[in-house]
């Protein structure tokens, strides 16, 4: 990607060296290689106007997710990063005002909780797997989860709470586009929330 910039600007290999501070070879260095220093990255962008970090983020491939070799910590940290970078965006887009928040009480009963919450909604995201993998078969007792799906695919688990009858939307925070983080909240806010809300006024 770097090169065919390099090239697409009509930039002399020299120049280009010159002015990200390193020799002709290096460059060539660089074009070879399948990895970068970050700081370096951020100098090429600069120097090219064009971020290639951005285009990082919005790429699955190009970011390595589909790589088996990728851990699978290593891409749990890339969606949650990428989920904080859309989510903005997403609100803003759909004229919402509600906050990403931190789950931080536990139940009578003590059951595991999502990563994160949407302030002003039943709306939890719980990193890597769905929240019902997190529940022992015992917990899982006192909840009817149903698994709906948005548009484009992406799964949504609405969670019943049969004791006290409250309802909860959990999903699973893996790498979404921005476009799919959007689809999946307004499927939400269109099909599920008024129904949620009627509940819990109840």
């Amino acid at each position: 990607m770097i090169a065919d910039e390099v090239r697409r600007q009509g930039i002399k290999m020299e120049d280009f060296a010159d002015r990200i501070c390193c020799s002709r070879q290096n460059v060539y260095n660089i074009f070879k290689r399948n990895t970068i220093d970050v700081v370096q990255l951020q100098l090429i962008s600069k120097v090219l106007g064009r971020n290639f970090f951005e285009e990082l983020s919005r790429d699955p491939e190009l970011a390595g997710a589909n790589d088996p070799e990728v851990g699978k910590e290593l891409k749990k940290r890339w969606a949650v990063a990428q989920f904080f970078d859309a989510m903005p965006k997403v609100f803003r887009n759909l004229h919402i005002e509600t906050n990403i928040v931190v789950p931080i009480m536990q139940n009578e009963q003590n059951d595991p909780l999502p990563d994160y919450a949407l302030s002003d909604f039943a709306i939890f995201f719980t990193v890597g797997e769905r929240l019902y993998d997190r529940f022992t078969k015992e917990a899982l007792a006192c909840f009817d989860v149903q698994t709906f799906f948005a548009t484009g695919g992406c799964p949504v688990d609405i969670w019943h709470n049969l004791l006290d009858h409250s309802w909860f939307v959990d999903i699973k925070l893996d790498f979404k586009t921005e476009e799919q983080w959007g689809n999946v909240i307004l499927y939400l806010l269109t099909n599920w929330m008024p129904a949620i809300k009627m509940h819990l006024k109840d």
